[in-house]
């Protein structure tokens, strides 16, 4: 069936759902209103951003809405009746109005003060139910950083304001870059969790990384950030199956004035040999280097209708130091290739031009571009530069609001960054980053309830590279979004939430990401969802929601169900028990990618090009004979020849048949290029037969180091044993959606009026499992010891023709068969290699692929608790479990693991202070456990750590404000590393002078 016509049908099968629920109720005349204003109880001054609720008699709120910028607030459509009205705003504590009558056809003035609080322990949120409600009220865990939060820490992303909340796991491979999801499966380069500002997807479009410091908000501009832990796919559609981290900025009418901050600071690293020994790379120098970072932030509000505001910062440091070992291998190779003049017959220079057509100029040049990409000379040329560790950004933000009307709101943003220098991890090893622009544009209609927004994402890049290989990324791609909601409500009780969503992503990586497939990889996915809210009554809610998603390059379509009952036994505390349907589609990396990543030598111009490639439609077959054998290409294969025919006479995209006689043609032929007089003595001897040598299928295990000890697995390091051999070898299907069933149960609840503590529990069952890239070419050999034995058997007869004695004659067959590790025999080396059809290149590749690995059971919680000391002291701590932290499945009948990639047992713990007189501080600690880490080439152990931060605050007295900031990160400067292939960290610290005022 046509998916496009599919997705026309199922937004028609919604419009007249849509076009009915958005007709006028009955009875809308037999309404009015309340009016009036809502202020500081010290100062007298107007506060903005208040939620105003209308409660009846029965605790339900019947309407809300939020005070402008000089405390105003008016609320229509309230039926007549009495009601208590209640103020509410993070930082403050809650004002109520009781016995406020409302009138039918007229408008009640009501009016309060409010005072302000250290801390807050029950904010509102907007993330979990696309609607305001309280935390306690949320059917989901919540963890939200208040705005008082984010403005007393200097942090150079935003992102680092949730590193310690519950239920985060962080990968931090940098100054500024890291990885951020919640429970756990996280990766280099990961989207696993649904990024958000203001309700717009914030992950890097096409790639769909989470890569915040390409973010154009700035901390400055941050009002609060909301994690939602578990399953949202019901009202966010795909790729929310983890949770949600959702920014929130500030209003320009809400929020008016103009605040900038200059910070400074040192990050310091030591060269100590613990740290390279934890780090996995080679040993570097230390150093302490500085960093600037300047924010600014203007916001106009001429009335209470009309607001616009700019924002924008500037960074600039220098990266922690990390040496990949891949890496300097590389540049030797390239400095080799610099130094022959690019001489095309060296072989250091052949290995950076697969995929090239070396008598085109173009492709010529990319390979120069290439090599000088790995390789940069200084200005005495007689070293080659690795990494460029300089750090610097600036980003532009932009955005204006109209409010025609008290229930309308009209936003219109956009905004810009642009990553001058970074270096930042990806699954094929790290990519420098120059210059690459991250584009945004946003428009949103808030009018009652109905919600409209479109936006569109961009990224503009074409000078970025990978370090490993020095090829190019270029990525241009974009993804527009169209999303409708509505809300209505049928009788006091019970409230709908319906809406449909557009995706549109179109990769363009003119060839150097998505390779072959570059014509033929755009995507769309239309989705439409139904949320039921029912007040059953007081104490009890029942929320249940249903969300149908189709995408075009899947066969299925996705059905997310999601069911939540809320008890709340008294205002102060909530129980719940939720079931999710979440799923997570194939990114467009997983469907098209197809690009070299590096290349495994094997002397003189063979090599075979290891290359990441994404499924596509049609999955990964292999070529098979008329028995059914998988067949091969061989490197090689160029000069297996016809007697009398000079090389080259194949090529090494040739599939070949996997048969004793065709590997023994190429063991010849590599023999005699490699040692003609070993060659002349195997053109002596018959060929082997199928009954006298094996072949063995071995694959490459890329944790595995070459020379590292044999065992039964793996008798040739780093290459083991195939499971099944040949005939175990397997297509590849097609990708599907990951899907995760969540059962949960949890709790939340004031104690005391001075505690807050929330508990869950949770059950995910995850199936089809999307894997990391991973080996899917297995490598053909000759059977060593028959092959020796063959060879001796074959020997011994040319004693005193070939060889002068028995012993000679066996010593050179065993030689000649297996040889040593630094001299080779041909059972040593991998002849041919099982690569998938689909698989691109211009060399014999061994592929890297994705996959769908069956499915896993996962069990987890998390325990949070925030205690008021007193009114200046705030306790907060966090403890999150997860049963394990590698799983078992099956794929392809074949046993797979798959790693969390996160720690199975982590703790946070702060203890804050606020005063009156304007001094802030806080200091926080975490740890966790150690992990196996598994992600593309990032393989290996990731060592347990705990880290104690400090930040201090002082607002100076007769300059009011005026904040002094400090904030250091791993005060005792323990080394530690998050994950493999990230740098080892050392001490951090800012100091920060921020400066808020009001000149309008």
């Amino acid at each position: 069936m046509n998916t496009c016509s599919r997705s026309a049908r199922l937004s028609l099968a919604a419009l007249p759902l849509l076009l009915l629920l958005l007709l006028p109720r009955p009875g809308a005349a037999q309404v009015g209103g309340i009016a009036g204003t809502v202020r500081d109880d010290a100062t007298a001054a107007g506060l903005a951003a208040v939620l105003v609720e209308v409660v009846d008699g029965s605790g339900i709120v019947v309407a809300r809405g939020t005070s402008g910028p000089g405390g105003a607030f008016r609320i229509g459509g309230i039926p007549a009746g009495t009601y208590t009205i209640r103020f509410t705003s993070p930082g403050w504590n809650t004002a109520t109005l009781a016995g406020q009558t409302v009138t039918a056809g007229q408008l009640t003035s009501a009016s309060a003060t409010m005072t302000e609080g250290s801390y807050s322990l029950n904010p509102i949120t907007v993330t979990t139910s696309k609607t305001e409600e309280k935390v306690l009220d949320a059917p989901a865990a919540v963890e939200v950083v208040s705005s008082l939060d984010i403005q007393e820490r200097p942090s150079t992303t935003t992102i680092d304001h949730v590193k310690n909340k519950a239920g985060v796991d962080v990968i931090q491979t940098g100054v500024q870059s890291s990885y951020v999801v919640v429970r756990g499966f996280n990766n280099i380069f990961s989207g696993a969790s649904l990024t958000m500002t203001d309700n717009r997807i914030s992950r890097v479009p096409s790639l769909r990384a989470n890569i915040s410091h390409l973010t154009p908000t700035t901390n400055m501009d941050l009002d609060k950030v909301e994690v939602v832990l578990g399953p949202g796919s019901a009202l966010y559609g795909p790729n929310a199956a983890n949770g949600v981290i959702h920014m929130l900025t500030r209003s320009p009418i809400d929020y008016p004035g103009v605040s900038f901050s200059i910070a400074g600071g040192l990050r310091q690293q030591s060269s100590e040999s613990d740290a390279t020994k934890i780090s996995g790379g080679l040993p570097f120098t230390g150093s302490d280097e500085g960093l600037f970072h300047g924010e600014g932030r203007i916001a106009i509000a001429p009335s209470d209708r009309f607001g616009v505001k700019v924002s924008g910062q500037y960074f600039k440091g220098t990266e922690y130091a990390f040496i990949d070992t891949e890496e300097a291998a590389e540049r030797e190779d390239a400095l080799s290739c610099i130094q022959s003049s690019f001489n095309l017959t060296n072989p250091d220079c052949l290995a950076f031009s697969e995929g090239l057509n070396l008598t085109d100029p173009e492709d010529q040049a990319l390979l120069q571009t290439s090599v000088n990409n790995v390789c940069r000379p200084n200005s005495a040329g007689t070293e080659c530069l690795g990494r460029d560790d300089n750090l610097e950004r600036w980003t532009l933000d932009g955005r204006i609001d109209w409010r025609p009307t008290p229930e309308t709101n009209v936003i219109l943003s956009g905004g810009r960054t642009q990553a001058i220098s970074s270096v930042d991890l990806t699954g094929l090893g790290a990519a420098q980053v120059v210059d690459w622009a991250y584009n945004y544009l946003q428009a949103r209609l808030n009018h009652r309830d109905l919600f409209a927004q479109f936006f569109w994402n961009k990224s503009s890049n074409d000078e970025t590279y990978l370090l490993r290989s020095g090829r190019p990324l270029i990525d241009r791609s974009e993804i527009f979004v169209g999303q409708l909601q509505h809300a209505a409500r049928l009788g006091e009780t019970h409230r709908f939430i319906y809406g449909a969503d557009l995706l549109r992503t179109l990769p363009d990586t003119d060839g150097t990401i998505n390779g072959k497939n570059d014509p033929d990889d755009d995507l769309t996915e239309i989705g439409g969802y139904l949320q039921w809210e029912w007040a059953i009554d007081p104490k009890l809610d029942f929320v249940a929601a249903a969300r149908l998603d189709d995408h075009s390059r899947l066969e299925d379509r996705v059905f997310s169900p999601r069911a939540a009952l809320v008890y709340k036994p008294d205002p102060g505390s909530s129980f719940r028990a939720t079931f999710n349907r979440a799923f997570s589609t194939p990114t467009t990396l997983n469907l098209f990618l197809d690009i070299s990543a590096e290349r495994i030598p094997l002397g003189g111009p063979f090599r075979y090009d290891i290359r990441a490639t994404g499924s596509t439609e049609e999955g990964h077959m292999f070529m098979r004979d008329a028995n059914g054998v998988p067949m091969h290409m061989s490197p090689f294969n160029p000069i297996v020849c016809p007697p009398g025919t000079p090389p080259p006479c194949g090529s090494p995209r040739e599939f070949l048949p996997t048969t004793v006689a065709q590997l023994w043609q190429e063991a010849v032929a590599i023999t005699t290029a490699g040692n003609p007089q070993a060659g002349a003595l195997l053109g002596l001897i018959a060929p082997p037969g199928e009954g006298d040598v094996g072949i063995v299928a071995l694959t490459l295990d890329p944790s595995l180091q070459l020379g590292a000890p044999a065992s039964g697995d793996c008798p040739a390091p780093p290459f083991c044993l195939t499971p099944g051999g040949l005939a175990g070898i397997q297509d590849f299907e097609r990708l599907k959606p990951t899907i995760t069933n969540t059962f949960e149960v949890g709790y939340k609840g004031l104690l005391g009026g001075r505690v807050l503590l929330g508990v869950n529990g949770w059950w995910s069952h995850v199936t089809d499992f999307t894997s990391a890239l991973r080996v899917a070419s297995p490598n053909v050999f000759l059977n060593g010891q028959q092959l020796a034995a063959y060879l001796t058997a074959q020997f011994l007869p040319l004693v005193g023709v070939a060889f002068p004695d028995a012993a000679t004659a066996q010593a050179t067959a065993l030689q000649i068969a297996v040889g040593t590790p630094e001299a080779p025999g041909i059972a040593r080396i991998p002849l041919g290699v099982v690569t998938p059809q689909s698989v691109g290149g211009t060399d014999a590749t061994l592929a890297f692929v994705y996959e769908n690995l069956g499915s896993l059971d996962v069990f987890g919680a998390e325990v949070a608790a925030n205690f008021l000391l007193s009114d200046e002291w705030e306790l907060t701590t966090t403890v999150s479990v997860v049963d394990k932290d590698e799983f078992e499945t099956t794929a392809r009948g074949v046993s797979e693991r798959v790693p969390l990639n996160a720690p199975t047992l982590k703790g946070t713990a702060a203890l804050s202070y606020r005063s009156e007189g304007g001094f802030n501080g806080q200091v926080r600690f975490r740890a966790q456990n150690g992990f196996d880490a598994n992600s593309a080439v990032y393989i290996g152990r990731v060592d347990p750590f705990g880290v104690l931060d400090l930040g201090l605050g002082y607002k100076l007295p007769g300059l009011q404000g005026v904040w002094l900031q400090v904030d250091v990160q791993n005060v005792f400067d323990n080394h530690y590393q998050t994950f493999v292939g990230a740098p080892v960290l050392g001490r951090f610290g800012m100091a920060r002078i921020r400066y808020d005022f009001s000149p309008f």
